[in-house]
Order: structure tokens, then sequence, then C-alpha cells
């Protein structure tokens, strides 16, 4: 007896967990999507954008497509929410390296605007 009450309780303990979805944060969801433009992953890029920022990530996912892209020192925290939509700021840089000349592109020059969309927060543009 005791066993199926171990056994019950273990399930349903299992099927809890299985439903809560565990949410990243605005910050996370942005440096995935970083991660994702360095890889020109255009796949990656949409599913982490808002609708109206789609169009714009494919344009993104081709920018660093032959440039050897790499980040360097990447950090990023929410630096400012209203509402359904969180500012993200960023540290570090974008490497790239095209025809051996080396451009640094730094994450600090602006801030990620992130909207949160069916409980996931995406990217959907700049401040």
């Amino acid at each position: 007896m005791r066993r199926v009450i171990f056994w019950t309780a273990l399930l349903t303990a299992g099927f809890l967990l299985a439903g809560c979805k565990s949410q990243a944060s605005a910050a996370d969801s942005i440096m995935a999507y970083l991660q994702a433009r360095v890889q020109s992953d255009v796949d990656k890029m949409i599913g982490l954008s808002c609708p109206e920022w789609e169009a714009q990530a494919r344009i993104e996912a081709s920018t660093f497509k032959a440039l050897n892209a790499q980040l360097d020192g990447m950090s990023c925290e929410d630096s400012r929410a209203d509402g359904n939509t969180t500012l993200v700021s960023c540290k570090g840089k974008i490497v790239t390296t095209y025809n051996g000349e080396t451009r640094e592109w730094s994450l600090s020059e602006r801030q990620f605007k992130t909207v949160l969309d069916d409980g996931e927060w995406r990217m959907c543009g700049y401040q």
C-alpha cells in the first residue's frame, strides 16, 4: 500500500511539474536572440520575435552571415518594465571577421525592446 501511495504521489508531482512552464526573463530572450543572430539562424530569430519584428528579424539574420560573427562578453539585464513591455540593456560585443578585417559591434549602444506575447518575452525592436 505504501508503494502505491508513493508512486501515486511521485506521478502527481511529475504531472504538476510538467504543467509548470518556466518563463525566461526578457534578458534571457534577448541573449537567445543575439546568439541566433550571430549564427544567422533565421527560424530561431523569428521564433524569438514579436509578429511586428519578424520581417526585420529576417533581415538581421542575413547581416552577419558571411562575417564569422561571435559574441564576446555578452551579459544582459532587464532595465525598465512597463506593463507587457520591458527594455533590456546588454554589455559585450559582437565581433565579426571578413577578409581578414575584424570589426566590433557594441551591444551597449542601444536597448532592446521586448514584449510579453503568449507568456514569452519576444524581441520587438530597439530603443
